[in-house]
């Protein structure tokens, strides 16, 4: 794969207009449930995509008054918001709160069962996109977080939005992608053995406006870090290296002795890059 640009688009910036919405959209933001554990307050909380449908999520407090840096978190599938709960609950009592969203891939195989159609897929992706956009939105709209702190965590399916997310959502100071590559083609056709010959390239074509790949190196001033493990099997290496190799500066690449799923280790990392990048408390 090339990190130049697809042959349909004439400029970076005619990718970046695909990500657009009207952040003046209300949110719509309600809570319905909250539960405390050592002092941390976890929040079962919804809000509005642009799309007109309402995603759930877990905010995650610190035990402290802000203002907090604020991290997203999307999980990897199989998975769902509460994949990253006792990692976010980890930064809390470091003095970070955590917003934790349902994907769509939440849903499983009812979720995997409507792709299959490159035009339509893009469309979704696109819109999946702008939906974790909508997150930093939640964020921000937070007395009790500071703005100019943000972070984002993203496992295979995420790590792949957040190289989207880098290359447009400015507000994010720090992006972790964990186990990703920079095609969502790689990562589909793991679960569509239908895409085959001269249907997987008309499916990567189609599909490539909306690669990571294309967005992660121009992620600055925003800094990244690409964790991946040794025993990962799900991507071929050399994608998941070039997708390092194309993120901007300034970024850390760390490989673990793990799978697709990483480590303790690859946790603890995380915990301390974002600590060192969005700043103390």
């Amino acid at each position: 794969m090339t990190t130049q640009l697809p042959p349909s688009i004439g400029s970076y910036e005619d990718l970046q207009t695909m990500l657009d919405y009207d952040r003046a959209l209300p949110l719509n933001i309600e809570e319905t449930d909250i539960e405390h554990r050592d002092g941390v307050s976890i929040h079962d909380v919804s809000y509005a995509s642009p799309a007109n449908r309402t995603i759930k999520a877990f905010w995650v407090a610190p035990p402290a008054e802000g203002p907090f840096a604020g991290v997203i978190f999307v999980h990897p599938a199989p998975g769902d918001r509460s994949t990253f709960l006792d990692e976010s609950v980890m930064l809390a009592k470091k003095g970070a709160a955590s917003l934790l969203m349902d994907a769509p891939w939440a849903q499983g195989e009812a979720w995997g069962r409507t792709l299959g159609q490159p035009e339509g897929d893009r469309k979704a992706f696109t819109q999946i996109a702008i939906d974790i956009r909508r997150a930093v939105d939640v964020i921000v709209s937070r007395p009790d977080v500071d703005a100019n702190r943000i972070g984002y965590v993203g496992h295979s399916f995420g790590a792949l939005f957040g190289g989207v997310l880098s290359g447009v959502e400015k507000r994010i100071k720090a992006y972790v992608l964990m186990a990703g590559t920079g095609s969502f083609t790689d990562l589909l056709a793991l679960n569509m053995p239908f895409l085959q010959g001269l249907a997987l390239e008309e499916y990567r074509r189609v599909m490539s406006l909306i690669d990571p790949i294309y967005y992660v190196r121009h992620a600055a001033p925003a800094a990244l870090f690409f964790q991946f493990g040794l025993q990962d099997k799900a991507f071929p290496r050399e994608r998941v290296v070039e997708y390092a190799e194309a993120g901007s500066e300034p970024k850390l690449v760390k490989w673990y002795n793990a799978d697709h799923f990483l480590d303790d280790e690859a946790r603890d990392d995380r915990i301390e890059w974002l600590g060192r990048q969005l700043g103390p408390g």
